[in-house]
């Protein structure tokens, strides 16, 4: 097979181009050949994969989820090209809920023998992701990191940020789940990863190949609050808090009365007046072990 290596430098944890390497000569001594592309700025992912052709046979992301989200968004989709990741982010969402490989050994055999399922691939104001999109509170912390952002991160880089979030005053959106339920809150999240974060369970019963978007909404985000839902979540009834909604759809409006600040696989995207949801008809092959 051929198969391409894309890896971010600058993504946390492990020495990034020293493991795309190892990778490579793992797969090499498989009989495989390897392309490494080292990314050199914020898109440059997404640049390099709109230029692929059908010579690829596997792409594997070495990096986090902004990485990956990057990957998918450049792929032609009609080449249908599988794509996997060896999780090396601070969240690592993706990761975390299949079960991915951190090992290159594993991520090897993983390319030859893993299991393709069809993920849910969902869009977003024109951008695809298959993790999670979040309006509220945790981008707003994803906005102030990236305009604080040097190099790599780790969780003790998201307290000033936080922090800074919370001197907002919480904001109200709207949300309409296929056209038929409502719901209103302090944060949005819409996801098809069970892990927020990295670091703990909140769209439960959520999956990337389910067939639906789980919908979360929480009414408030003051510490307290946040502080109130993090014991919840630890003790994992997060759904007995008074005002928290869990929903589950295909079609995901969110309005507000002022520009919303979005997250995107665990990347800031930026403000937007309205926020629309579609989950796609066909999903696209991620390999899985």
């Amino acid at each position: 097979m051929n198969i391409l290596i894309i890896a971010n430098p600058v993504s946390s944890g492990v020495d990034i181009p020293k493991t795309a390497r190892r990778l490579a000569v793992r797969l090499e001594e498989k009989g495989h050949a390897t392309q490494i592309y080292l990314t050199r700025y914020r898109g440059d992912a997404r640049h390099k994969m709109s230029s692929i052709n059908n010579t690829i046979d596997r792409v594997v992301v070495v990096g986090g989820d902004g990485t990956f989200n990057e990957v998918l968004n450049g792929i032609p989709m009609d080449l249908g090209i599988p794509i996997t990741q060896l999780p090396a982010g601070n969240a690592n969402l993706l990761g975390k809920d299949l079960n991915l490989p951190t090992s290159c050994r594993v991520m090897a055999d993983l390319l030859e023998n893993g299991k393709i399922v069809q993920a849910d691939l969902a869009e977003m104001n024109g951008s695809k992701f298959i993790m999670v999109a979040d309006v509220g509170f945790g981008a707003r912390v994803t906005e102030e990191m990236k305009k604080n952002r040097r190099g790599k991160v780790n969780n003790f880089s998201y307290l000033l940020p936080i922090f800074r979030a919370l001197r907002d005053l919480p904001r109200i959106y709207e949300v309409f789940v296929d056209e038929t339920h409502y719901a209103k809150g302090a944060m949005v999240l819409v996801s098809n990863v069970k892990t927020y974060a990295g670091i703990c369970t909140v769209a439960d019963t959520a999956g990337i190949d389910t067939g639906v978007l789980d919908v979360v909404v929480l009414p408030q985000t003051r510490a307290k609050d946040l502080i109130n839902y993090m014991a919840h979540i630890y003790f994992g009834n997060l759904h007995s808090v008074k005002g928290v909604q869990y929903l589950k759809g295909k079609k995901i409006s969110i309005q507000c009365k002022n520009p919303m600040p979005v997250q995107l696989d665990g990347d800031f995207f930026g403000r937007h007046e309205e926020v629309n949801i579609e989950l796609s008809t066909t999903g696209y092959p991620i390999l899985v072990p």
